[in-house]
């Protein structure tokens, strides 16, 4: 039952007084103070209702710190309601006070998980620097707490002595080249906020302040994004000024510019390059090897420059004036295409298992950090079933000082799917109760698997989960010797061979799998033709997980039905406040009949007339590694996210990281793959492109190129998504080496493109693009609305490439 208010706490707070609630917790003791922590929220929920006002913020902001066991609960109250929008008019000064006086031992746990937030307002950074000098910290080096000090620093009548006081300038400046959405605080610089103006100052002052900013710029120009993401760092660029001897030392991060989506990054890094040049610091073979580059894109002014440039540099260099002035003169023979046959898929094998404690501590932290394989996981998860079966306590004590260390990232409210299943396995095995559980872990066995297969939210994450669920509820209830799905191949796979002789161990042994762990280990089986030898060994086994593998190796894998659905944006908005697109092109997935549970959960995706956002996808290793011979159905998944890139830039960078491990992996391609590589290929951010680049390369003959062009005319008809984004793509995956699959998805696509009542942007590029193909490849032969096209006045750009292709296929 919770404890009562106390009489004097809850006078204080009913005045919002805030000196009043500090006076009295400053003098309560610690047991009084949290045995009112419950009594303070449940008032709070009560008091504030819908809305909770700036004086009830602060005084109740500061009773929840004043009264919290842990810094944890700290932050979940801190998080909770409006209370989080509210947060910053908690008093600084008496806040930190308040929890020194108390000696709590997680001051600093909780500077730290304050400093991981969005961003806090000048006035809630100040709370959090003074709980982490409170605590002994060095300033937080986070995104949160970088965007808090700039929006301090604004908010100073003095900027300039704000930015340089104390150590924050050396430890947060680099930070605003570390994520990808700090470019847009850093365009806020309307009159007042003084930080960009402060900031080009300091570097005037501090060589080495101007050298981290201007690498900075550099490094996240190359890095690629959005034009919003990005445009503060070409102004900030130059605003530097860099001087040529600046830019000659750096002529390796400019070269790679001048081929930027950004059309300003490249004009930024022409014009750097080329004051360089005019100094002398910049060799001749330098400016021949970039100005094809440059004399590529189709921005009339860079073009023009170029031009310029190449004859100015004509008269400087009069021994090397004609290959100069050649340059200008067309396309070399270096433009031409050479087909390259696409390399043959060489799959490692998984690292050999964990074979100490130590090891296998490591490998959780690496994983725990970030490491997105699926080798990663496969090794740690095996490694804990092994471990625990040879001493739980040993295994407790190993890892325990790892979990802990990642508490921030295993229990907070925003862990769900794999992760929170992953956290359970992990909390339970050190002997500690986690802070929050979803629904599921928290069910009867066969209830919890029932959720996790017929709730509306699945994805090929549901079998990593199901394999999570066996493993925190039958590791001490029913242990096995030894996971049964860990694959052979970094790509998810599992040698038939090797399967079978942990079957037939279990069966030798007398132990069955766990249901979840042997439907992973079927699902990963490749496609490949089995031994007979195999064959005949696995008809021997008799236990019920052998009779599955025995039938799985004579029937094959199953396949659902995917098929095209058009959906309709009908002038509504993502969560984001984007507009869906008018029209978009998904699939739905239906399951064969007869299919096991499991394989019916992933295998359908229903028919929505509305374009999706979801799933979230865990990371694009496990997905594909989860499924690695049912490429088309993982593909099918990862649709929606991929397709909100595109069409809407909204928040899905990374989803096209799954493409080139399809293009390794087994199964069918259908329409879900032809999808997924026309948005991969129209994504707004340059690795996205560069994945797909990967995965045309990788595919080769094994997608129908003609239905991916046909996608791709029919896509950008409807107007969701960008041509010239294809036509870069398409570019350098022709130049490196895929020359007719670019070909056939160019020669399908113009049909399309060719008709439309107005020439989208980048049609030209593709006509271009596809009379290198034919030029290369010894193409002939007709493409719809060529003919009509090259016919008509005028000499654009877009008619005259399409007179030029016209003649080639002539």
């Amino acid at each position: 039952m919770t404890a009562p208010l106390p009489a004097e706490l809850a006078t204080a707070l009913n005045k919002r007084d805030v000196q009043r609630v500090h006076a009295h917790l400053m003098a309560a003791s610690e047991r009084d103070r949290k045995a009112a922590f419950a009594a303070v929220g449940a008032y709070l929920r009560e008091e504030s209702g819908a809305w909770m006002d700036g004086h009830l913020a602060a005084a109740g902001g500061l009773a929840l710190l004043g009264c919290a066991p842990t810094a944890k609960k700290a932050m979940s109250a801190l998080n909770r309601g409006t209370l989080s929008w509210q947060r910053r008019h908690l008093p600084a000064q008496e806040t930190a006070e308040l929890l020194v006086a108390r000696g709590v031992p997680w001051l600093g746990e909780l500077a730290r998980l304050w400093a991981q937030t969005e961003g806090p307002s000048a006035a809630e950074w100040l709370i959090v620097d003074a709980l982490a000098r409170a605590a002994g910290l060095p300033t937080p080096q986070t995104e949160g707490f970088t965007r808090g000090w700039i929006s301090w620093i604004r908010a100073q009548d003095d900027p300039y002595a704000a930015l340089t006081r104390g150590d924050y300038t050396q430890r947060l400046l680099p930070q605003l080249f570390a994520t990808d959405d700090m470019g847009a605080i850093l365009e806020f610089t309307y009159s007042g906020t003084g930080f960009n103006a402060s900031m080009i100052r300091l570097a005037a002052e501090d060589p080495a302040i101007r050298a981290m900013l201007l690498d900075g710029c550099l490094a996240r120009l190359l890095r690629g994004g959005r034009p919003g993401q990005l445009s503060a760092y070409v102004t900030l660029h130059d605003q530097l000024s860099p001087t040529p001897e600046e830019v000659a030392g750096r002529v390796a991060d400019y070269l790679p510019l001048l081929s930027a989506h950004l059309g300003t990054a490249a004009a930024t890094a022409q014009r750097s390059l080329r004051g360089a040049d005019e100094a002398g610091l910049l060799d001749v073979e330098t400016l021949i090897g970039l100005a094809p580059v440059v004399l590529s894109r189709t921005e009339k002014g860079l073009l023009k420059t170029q031009a310029t440039w190449l004859r100015q540099a004509a008269k400087r260099h009069p021994g090397r004036a004609a290959e100069l002035l050649a340059l200008l003169e067309g396309p070399a023979e270096a433009d031409a295409l050479v087909p390259v046959p696409p390399p043959a898929a060489v799959i490692p094998e998984i690292a050999a298992p964990i074979a100490s404690l130590t090891e296998l501590a490591e490998e959780l932290a690496s994983m725990l950090s970030g490491d997105p394989s699926i080798a990663a996981r496969e090794r740690v998860l095996a490694g804990l079933v092994e471990w625990h079966r040879r001493g739980r306590a040993e295994l407790a004590a190993a890892i325990g000082p790892v979990v802990r260390a990642h508490e921030g990232s295993l229990d907070n409210q925003w862990v769900a799917g794999p992760r929170l299943l992953l956290a359970k396995v992990l909390y339970g095995l050190i002997d500690t109760v986690p802070v929050r559980l979803n629904d599921v872990v928290g069910l009867p066995d066969d209830l919890a698997v029932a959720h996790l297969l017929h709730r509306t939210g699945q994805s090929p994450d549901t079998v990593t989960e199901l394999r999570l669920l066996d493993i925190e509820r039958q590791l001490t209830r029913r242990p096995v010797p030894f996971l049964l799905a860990t694959p052979t191949q970094v790509n998810g796979h599992l040698d038939p061979a090797v399967l079978l002789d942990r079957l037939e161990r279990a069966e030798r042994d007398g132990w069955q799998p766990w249901s979840g762990d042997l439907a992973q280990a079927l699902l990963r089986i490749p496609r490949t033709e089995i031994e007979p030898a195999i064959a005949r060994r696995a008809d021997r086994l008799t236990s019920p997980a052998g009779l599955a593998f025995a039938r799985g190796l004579r029937d094959g894998h199953t396949d659902p039905v995917i098929t095209r659905v058009e959906q309709h944006g009908h002038k509504g908005k993502y969560p984001w406040l984007a507009d869906l697109p008018d029209r978009r092109m998904a699939v739905a997935m239906t399951p064969p009949p007869g299919t096991d549970p499991v394989q019916t959960a992933i295998f359908t995706l229903p028919s929505h007339d509305q374009p999706l956002f979801l799933p979230w996808m865990s990371s694009p290793g496990m997905w594909a590694g989860a499924l690695p011979s049912h490429r088309d159905v993982v593909a099918g998944w990862v649709l929606a996210r991929l397709a909100m890139s595109a069409d809407s830039s909204g928040g899905a960078h990374g989803a096209a990281a799954v493409l080139p491990l399809l293009a390794e992996a087994h199964g069918p391609t259908g329409a879900a793959t032809s999808l997924a590589l026309v948005y991969g290929m129209t994504a707004p951010q340059a690795a996205d492109r560069v994945a797909t680049v990967d995965a045309i390369i990788g595919f080769g003959a094994g997608v129908n190129w003609l239905e991916v062009g046909d996608d791709l005319g029919d896509c950008v008809s409807a107007g969701s998504i960008k041509l010239n984004r294809a036509a870069e793509t398409l570019r350098s995956a022709a130049e490196a080496g895929a020359v007719d699959a670019v070909w056939q998805i160019c020669a399908e696509a113009l049909p399309h493109l060719l008709t439309a009542p107005k020439p989208r942007r980048g049609v030209a590029d593709i006509l271009r693009l596809a009379t290198r193909c034919a030029r290369a490849i010894g193409r002939r032969g007709r493409i719809a609305g060529l003919a009509e096209v090259a016919a008509r006045g005028g000499g654009s750009g877009y008619i005259t490439a399409a007179r030029e292709l016209h003649d080639v296929l002539a």
